[in-house]
Parts: structure tokens; sequence; C-alpha cells
């Protein structure tokens, strides 16, 4: 069944952001149970995903998006709509004193916004260019990018909560390589990081890159990493808790099963990098955690992991196939194959 309606106003009235918290450092396991399972999209591939409790917002194939409230009692059938002309949603965002985005992926690079008095518009449209993922420094400041048109990778910003974007050209930005690429497989590839840093990944060229800049997007430096890249190998994911520590992960959507070196974990910005890899089955699309690190979630076609320890172990919390996921500090929310959208519950117990 579905339910047109204006979605966004229902959001205003019930959200509230989940403030994230690191836990404390001395725990020894997680414990968690399914909280809400429903099909987000029609049974269509979702990737955009966003959690704005009590609220899950998905996004999917074919401009499909759909509003679930965690409590079925207060919405026991999730608001579902599609969005004539959309090719694929591939991230989200909600604004709450703009819009909610849902950035289009595909031959045509779209951003399309639900504004609080319900208007439907597109936003933004780069015909012929491929747009990865978007992030936002503040609720006024946020950033997309895309695949490289000419030498360089497409950036745009926007000044007004997502209302309006413009491209823009950076002062400095070194050349992308012969076929490199970002990966939309989960909206993650690009993180702001604090008031000025942003990171964004590549992968499908010679070297897979993290390209860091710290003045908003206007200088960059690409450093090299260990993780193999060419065709359908490199990073499609990133979360850093600063800007110095953080990881990277990856793979090949193609090559399922390759496991080796596919997640990487640096203290310092991505001048250097430790292999934190093993325990993990092979391709993840989707990095996330606590702003500490405390708890990181990594998913992908092997399944659903979890550490508590940085990457030194991982441990499987479901083996079932999702594209991306949102940590809070108490939930676990997986978005993925066939529209699926579970949410987990979670404590860590302490030692």
């Amino acid at each position: 069944m579905i339910r047109k309606q204006n979605f966004f106003n229902a959001l205003i009235k019930g959200i509230s952001f989940i403030l994230l918290f690191g836990c404390s450092t001395s725990k020894e396991k997680l414990t968690f149970q399914k909280s809400y399972e429903s099909i987000a999209v029609n049974g269509k591939h979702a990737r955009a995903l966003v959690y704005a409790y009590p609220f899950i917002i998905a996004g999917g194939m074919d401009g499909t998006f759909s509003v679930h409230h965690i409590d079925t009692m207060m919405m026991p059938i999730p608001i579902v709509e599609e969005v004539e002309g959309m090719e694929d949603f591939r991230d989200g965002f909600f604004q709450s004193k703009g819009a909610c985005l849902f950035l289009n992926s595909g031959k045509n690079g779209l951003i399309y916004a639900v504004v609080r008095s319900g208007e439907r518009s597109i936003v933004f449209d780069t015909s012929g260019v491929f747009l990865d993922g978007m992030d936002f420094w503040n609720e006024t400041e946020g950033i997309v990018f895309g695949d490289p048109v000419g030498k360089s990778f497409f950036l745009a910003k926007s000044l007004d909560n997502g209302r309006t974007w413009s491209a823009f050209t950076p002062d400095y930005m070194p050349d992308a390589l012969e076929g490199e690429a970002g990966f939309a497989a989960s909206g993650t590839g690009i993180q702001t990081v604090g008031d000025s840093t942003v990171y964004f990944v590549t992968g499908a060229g010679a070297t897979a890159r993290l390209f860091c800049s710290y003045d908003r997007g206007f200088n960059w430096v690409a450093k090299n990493t260990p993780m193999k890249s060419g065709g359908s190998y490199g990073i499609y994911s990133t979360y850093f808790m600063n800007q110095n520590e953080g990881f990277i992960m990856g793979g090949s959507y193609q090559d399922t099963t390759y496991n080796k070196g596919i997640c990487q974990y640096t203290e310092d910005g991505g001048d250097t990098w430790l292999d934190r890899s093993e325990g993990l089955l092979g391709y993840c699309s989707c990095i996330q955690g606590t702003p500490e690190g405390d708890l990181v979630v990594a998913t992908g076609r092997m399944g659903t992991f979890y550490t508590l320890d940085r990457g030194k172990k991982w441990e499987r919390l479901t083996s079932e196939s999702f594209y991306t996921c949102n940590v809070s500090n108490s939930s676990i929310v997986l978005l993925g194959r066939n529209g699926k959208l579970v949410v987990y519950n979670y404590s860590i117990d302490k030692k």
C-alpha cells in the first residue's frame, strides 16, 4: 500500500536528531537485538539512508523513497513515493532548517529536494555528470562530488541548506588518474570533518586515493593508499572520527570474496595506513561508526561486521547483504538489497 502525504511536515513535527556520543573505552562485547524490519522501496535496491530519530528515510532505484517511523504503532505503513525521471537515489541528507535531499546517480547527476512547505523540485542538474555523494559541514554549507569532468573531479557547493547548488573550480586539485572515479555504492565516499575539512575517496584507476581539503574544497591534496585499485576495485567508503583518525573501506563489487587489504586505518590523516582487514570476508560498500570510533560497522555483499577496537578484531553481526548503514549511540540501521531495511538496537557491555 502506498500513501502519499507531506512527509516533510510529518518529519518536522516529530523529529529530533540523535546526538552521538562515544562509549567508554572499557568494553568487551556488543549485545544487540533486531527492533525494526521493513521493505524500504518496494523491493528495489536502496542505498540512500538517513536516520533522523524517530524517522528513517530511504531512497533507491527509479527515484523511489520512503519514510518509516521506528514505532509501528505511530506509523504502521511507511509513506512511499516515486519521483518520475529519476534513475537511482544513492545518497540522502536531511536538513532540519532546509530540505530533505536525495542525490540521483546515473546519466544525469541530480539533487532532488522536498522542502518544508512540501514543495518538490530538482535543485541541481548536472547532465552527463555521475554524482557520487554529498555531505554538510553544518546546517547551511554542503558539498557534493562526482566523477571527473576532463582532468578534475566534479565539485559543487550549497550555502543555503541545500536549496540551491553551484558547481565550482578549486584553486588547486590534482589531476584525476586515467580511469579514476568515485563509487556511489552507499553515498559514503565523501565526508566532512569539523569546520573545514572534507575527504573523498576513489578507485578504478592505477591507485586508490584519498583526496583531502582543509579549506572547504578550495585546495586539495591526493594521498595514495594501499587499497587495490583498477576496474571495479578501489575505495567505496570512508569514515573519519576526526581530521587524523579514520578508515577507508572497499574491495570489488564484482569480486566480492576478495578481502586482501580492503580495510585500512590511519592515525595521521592518510599519510600512513594500517591494514585492518582481518576478519572481513570480502567487499564492503559502507563503513560508519560512532563519533569516537568505539563502535565501527562495515556492511556489504558478505554481511555486516563490527569492531570495538579500531578494526583489530571484526565480528559478524549478520550474514545478510546490505549496501549502506548508519550508526547512532544506540542503533545500527542497515539498508540494501531488494530494499530491505533493518534496525538493530545495541549496547556495549563493559568490563
